[in-house]
């Protein structure tokens, strides 16, 4: 299982905005935290199917003083 910190933001409009610190450009947004971290997993998983896929390594996670996302990585074959 990997495990990647995760800030979330609440904008003005009370939408949630979840990033990664140690994954730039990485975000997602949900209606409440909730949901920000709900579609912060799917986002990480398909940020770290790029990298493998790129055959980059994604960048080392840092989880110092912030909530964590975790996510079990699971083979999957990839379509033709």
């Amino acid at each position: 299982m990997v495990s990647y910190a995760v800030r979330l933001i609440t904008r003005y409009d009370g939408m949630v905005i979840a990033t990664f610190p140690d994954l730039p450009g990485v975000s997602a947004l949900g209606r409440d935290d909730e949901e920000a971290r709900d579609e912060a997993r799917r986002a990480l998983a398909d940020a770290l199917s790029a990298y493998a896929r790129d055959g980059v390594a994604a960048p080392a996670p840092a989880t110092a003083g912030l909530s964590v996302i975790s996510l079990e990585l699971v083979a999957r074959p990839v379509p033709a």
